[in-house]
Order: structure tokens, then sequence, then C-alpha cells
């Protein structure tokens, strides 16, 4: 092996290593942020059924973009503080770009003319009221995901020589690098 071979070797197997220690030390945050990843996921897909009139490509672009950057920033204990971020940053531009479609504003005012109701709404078609609900629901649950700790912070070896994930949880940086001293 070259020495460029082994350096690459090398640098592979660190990164995969912290990948697979991110992953054993999710914590309760990580959980209710895929929760905000799974309903952005949903309404990706329920958003591309809605009627071609009232339709905005952004919205599509906006969810990709949050659910890629969620899974790449959870990846590393580093960056998991940031993966809820770029879910509640990509519902709220779903959400703008949803109101900002060419035609919704018609739509909406023609179906509640004559004054809302929640029979009304729901009688809307799915993916228009769907789509409506998760992008606020998804922003609410980012946010709050936000402020939850998404990696436990030490990993411990049990007595068998196992590890064993302690249950002190950080939510900052600062935090992580005064408990590891």
């Amino acid at each position: 092996m070259t020495m460029s071979e082994n350096k690459f070797v090398t640098v592979t197997k660190t990164i995969w290593n912290e990948i697979k220690q991110s992953l054993l030390t999710k914590w309760i945050g990580f959980y209710v942020a895929l929760a905000a990843f799974i309903l952005t996921m949903a309404h990706t897909f329920a958003y591309s059924a809605i009627s071609k009139t009232i339709y905005n490509n952004q919205v599509i672009i906006f969810s990709v973009l949050g659910i890629l950057a969620f899974v790449l920033f959870s990846l590393y204990r580093r960056t998991s503080l940031l993966a809820p971020i770029s879910l509640m940053i990509s519902s709220f531009l779903c959400i703008t770009a949803f109101i900002k479609a060419e035609g919704i504003i018609d739509y909406l005012s023609t179906q509640f003319f004559d004054g809302f109701s929640m029979e009304k709404l729901f009688s809307l078609p799915f993916p228009v009221w769907f789509s409506m609900f998760s992008f606020v629901l998804s922003f609410i649950i980012a946010s709050v995901a936000i402020y939850l700790p998404q990696n436990r912070t030490k990993v411990n070896a049990n007595n068998d020589g196992e590890s064993a994930l302690t249950l002190t949880a950080s939510t900052t940086k600062g935090e992580d690098e005064k408990n590891e001293k």
C-alpha cells in the first residue's frame, strides 16, 4: 500500500468510527427531530400530488434540502445540534413557498368564501390540507428538538467489556468539552 492509500484508509476509518459513535450515542432530541424528519418526508410526497394550479416547486426543493441537511448533520456529534435547525428552517421556507404559490390565494378564498370551518378545511383535497398541517407541525416539532440534547456525552465500559452509555446528555459543545476533561 502506498502512503496516500494508507492515509485514505486511515481517514476513512476515522470518519466511519465517528459516524458509528454518533449513531450509538443518539438521545431524545434526535428522536424528536426524527419525527419532524418523517413529517417533512411525508409532506414532500403529499405536496408533489397537489394540483398544478397551486403548485410551487420551491416547496419540494426546500423539503429535499432540509432532509439532506438533517441526514448529513446527524452523522457527526459536533454537527448534530444543527440537524433540527435545518429541518426547522426548511419547514419555514416550505410554509412561505406554499403561501407564495401562484393561485393559492384565489384557491383558498374560493374555498372559504362563505366562512371558515373545519369541515370545509378537511373537504379540501388531501395533499392541500395535509401539506398545510405538516408544514406547521414539522416546524413546531423541529423547534422543540433544538432545545433537547441530540447525543449522550460519554461511553463507559461495563464489567462484561460492553460499552454502556451514561444518562448524562449535553446540548452544547462547551459542555461536551468540560465533561471530557
